[in-house]
C-alpha cells in the first residue's frame, strides 16, 4: 500500500494490495472492521509516532476491491471433491484456497445463510452486511463451489455417507457455543443467556425487546457488542 514494492506493469497498486493480502485471507473488508489487531500493541513504529493502522488498510484493500469489481481465479481443475463442514469465515476461507488448487467443494451449512458469526455473532452496524455479502460471492463466483444450507451432519446427512462421496472432510463448525457461568444451577436459568446466543437472537432479527437492566458479565469484543445492542434495543 506504501508502493514501495511496486506492482507489475499494467496492474493497479489497489489491485496488486488486494492480490498480495487476499493469498493468506479472503476477507480484507470485513477483517479490517472486526480484527482486534494485536500487532498493533506491537508494532515498531509505535517508538516513532504511532503504530501502522493496520485495519484501515485492510478496510481499504477489501472496500475498494468491492468497488473496483476484483474476482479471484480458480486453479486447473483436479476432479476432487471435497466436503467442508460449516460455510463461516473458515470454511469459505477453505473453499476458496481449496479451489484455487482446482479442487470442487461442498459447503455444508446448518444456518439458512453463509457467514458464520461474521453474520450470526457480529452485529451489522459493524459489519455491513452488504460488504459482507460481496466478499462470500466473490468465492463463490470462482465456481463448483455447491452450498447446501439448513443441512446438519450427524441428522441430515452421516459422515459416513460423505466419506463415501467425498474425497476429504475438512470440519469448519466454528465456535457456535457461547460460555456459560461456572456457577451452580447456570443452565435453565431463563433470564441468562450466554453472549453468542443473544446476538445470534438479534442478528437473526427474532429478538425484539430485552430486559429493562442488563448485567453483562465480561469485557471482551463480544460482551461490547452485546452492550451496543441492548442499548440500541
Amino acid at each position: 500500500v506504501r508502493q514501495q514494492e511496486k506492482p507489475p506493469v499494467g496492474v493497479e497498486w489497489q489491485e496488486y494490495a488486494f492480490r498480495r493480502s487476499t493469498d493468506a485471507n479472503p476477507f480484507p473488508s470485513m477483517m479490517g472492521r472486526v480484527c482486534p489487531a494485536p500487532c498493533q500493541d506491537g508494532c515498531n513504529r509505535n517508538e516513532l509516532e504511532d503504530f501502522v493502522g493496520i485495519n484501515s488498510v485492510e478496510q481499504y484493500i477489501g472496500d475498494t476491491a468491492i468497488a473496483n469489481g476484483y474476482s479471484f481465479t480458480p486453479g486447473t481443475d483436479t476432479g476432487r471433491k471435497v466436503a467442508i463442514v460449516g460455510g463461516g469465515p473458515a470454511g469459505l476461507a477453505a473453499a476458496y484456497q481449496l479451489r484455487r488448487k482446482g479442487h470442487s467443494c461442498t459447503i455444508l451449512e446448518a444456518n439458512q445463510g453463509l457467514g458464520g458469526m461474521f453474520k450470526y455473532g457480529i452485529p451489522g452496524y459493524r459489519v455491513p452486511r452488504d460488504k459482507l455479502d460481496a466478499e462470500i460471492q466473490r468465492i463463490l463466483d470462482m465456481g463448483q463451489i455447491e452450498v447446501r444450507l439448513g443441512v446438519r451432519v450427524g441428522k441430515d446427512i452421516t459422515i459416513e455417507q460423505l466419506e463415501k462421496d467425498f474425497d476429504a472432510i475438512l470440519w469448519a463448525i466454528g465456535c457456535q457455543s457461547g460460555r456459560g457461568l461456572p456457577l451452580e444451577g447456570w443452565a435453565g436459568t431463563p433470564n441468562c443467556v450466554s453472549g453468542v446466543a443473544f446476538l445470534k437472537a438479534f442478528n437473526e432479527g427474532r429478538m425484539k425487546v430485552t430486559a429493562d437492566k442488563v448485567v453483562c458479565v465480561g469485557g471482551g469484543d463480544t460482551s461490547v457488542d452485546v452492550v451496543s445492542v441492548a442499548r440500541r434495543i
